[in-house]
């Protein structure tokens, strides 16, 4: 609950607020509560444009307070009013989300909801195929051959901001028809190649890559933001990859949640050693039955790994590993009463007492089967968090 006059345990209370927040809106199931969500964030700028402008006040205000480590009072002073010139800087800007959020409370108020559509229903025309890749909706269908060419029909639509293309311009070789998930894997790879020639032309300006022109700017920027989504699409297609199989009817628990700077130093080592690594190290998160109880107790106990329509994912063993570039997260999860190979924890297995020839202690023996002994260097039980 917020104190009212204690700024330090406010603001940590509005963190926690804003951290929730951030993980309950990865989905929307009534996308009708996207418009109160806004105005609350609405309202929550405008007391953030008045925290900034209070902040600067006080750098100002308690200037002649100020000193640097060295004692010098005229350096702490220029420090303090380089402060809340920066602080000003920000109230600027926040002026202009505040705009932007007023703007897009009156669109979406516009907005009347209709329910989904069962999936029963059938859709006129030829049979459709839909993909999911990222925030990207790719749908094809079969389309009146050009002479001996096959064609498809195709639309690619960015979820997030409802840009959408289409064509029937995706023609997938002569000769008997392909099947459709073959098509989706082609339009894939279409896409992947115009979000590579997005990214090498923002990387080399002035130059002209030779997919620059398969889709529109914005529907590229999409594939170059969902690059990694479209690659596992044009490798699989529309037949779900063995990591997600591997999710599927079975209970996962969470083990730990990372964001911020500690969850931008996982997603370097994702970036620099890959996913196996990532999970190698999370995984002296997972405390054995503690951290079941811990689950348990707190409700972070689920069907499928939780997942945002920006989270990618990875499995090892029996950790799902799931994490997002964009809004700078890192989570992993375990099955539910399953224990991990030791080699992943980095425990050593004894050779048996019996085959030694001696009789092994029995102190012994309960380290050797505790599968959660701390390993060398993993984290301490303090500093460990729990998934959303």
């Amino acid at each position: 609950m917020p104190t009212f006059d204690d700024p330090r345990k406010d603001a940590d209370e509005a963190f926690q607020a804003l951290r929730g927040l951030a993980h309950a809106s990865r989905a929307f199931t009534d996308p009708a509560d996207t418009y109160p969500v806004i105005g609350d964030l609405l309202g929550g700028v405008r007391s953030l444009r008045q925290v900034v402008d209070q902040l600067a006040a006080a750098h100002i205000t308690h200037r002649g307070r100020a000193h640097d480590d060295a004692g010098n009072q005229t350096a702490g002073a220029t420090s303090a009013l380089a402060a809340a010139d920066e602080l000003h800087q920000a109230g600027t800007l926040l002026d202009a989300v505040e705009e932007r959020l007023n703007a897009a409370s009156q669109h979406s108020g516009r907005i009347a909801w209709h329910p989904a559509e069962p999936a029963s229903i059938d859709l006129p025309g030829p049979e459709r195929t839909v993909a999911q890749a990222g925030t990207l909706t790719l749908t094809v269908w079969p389309d009146t051959p050009l002479g001996e060419h096959q064609r498809y029909g195709y639309r690619v639509e960015d979820t997030t901001t409802g840009e959408a293309v289409e064509g029937r311009d995706l023609f997938t070789g002569a000769g008997a028809p392909v099947a459709p998930d073959k098509a989706v894997r082609e339009l894939a790879v279409f896409l992947s190649a115009a979000g590579e020639a997005r990214q090498y032309a923002l990387d080399n300006p002035g130059t002209s890559p030779e997919n620059e022109g398969l889709f529109p700017e914005r529907i590229a920027d999409a594939a170059m933001v969902n690059a990694d989504a479209l690659s596992e699409l044009a490798e699989h297609g529309t037949q779900p990859p063995d990591a997600a199989e591997s999710v599927t009817g079975r209970r996962w628990i969470g083990v730990v949640f990372l964001d911020g700077s500690e969850g931008d130093k996982m997603l370097d080592l994702i970036h620099a050693s890959g996913t196996d690594a990532a999970i190698e190290h999370l995984a002296g998160y997972d405390y054995g039955e503690d951290t079941v109880q811990d689950a348990l107790a707190n409700g972070y106990v689920y069907d499928a790994p939780p997942r945002g329509a920006l989270d990618k994912m990875a499995t090892k063993d029996v950790y799902a590993l799931t994490y997002s570039p964009f809004l700078g997260h890192v989570s992993l999860l375990r099955e539910y009463d399953a224990a991990p190979d030791p080699a992943l924890l980095g425990i050593d297995t004894p050779e048996p007492a019996a085959r030694r020839g001696e009789r092994e202690p029995a102190r012994a023996r309960r380290e050797a089967t505790d599968w959660f002994a701390r390993r060398p260097g993993a984290a301490a039980a303090s500093s460990r968090g729990l998934a959303l």
